[in-house]
């Protein structure tokens, strides 16, 4: 009895990991089993003042990201937001 209720479980399991897969699409699925694989340490550490890095504002401008630096936070978001 108990290795059917097993048996079951594993092919729901499996068939709801196949429709995921198709439905989100497979990029989306391996990116969530993959999430944080691909991170490493760069040269920076905390503490160490910000690359020279020129960014463009909200309304196109082109800035130095030295320009924002002060007694505020910076927070730099990537994305989109459609």
């Amino acid at each position: 009895m108990w290795k059917k209720v097993l048996l079951g479980g594993l092919l729901l399991i499996l068939t709801v990991a196949t429709v995921a897969f198709f439905w989100i699409g497979p990029r989306f699925v391996i990116g969530i089993l993959t999430y944080g694989q691909q991170a490493h340490d760069g040269p920076l550490k905390p503490g160490d003042p910000a690359p020279i890095v020129t960014v463009v504002d909200i309304d196109g401008n082109s800035r130095e990201l030295s320009e924002w630096i002060g007694p505020k936070p910076v927070v730099l978001v990537f994305g989109s937001f459609t």
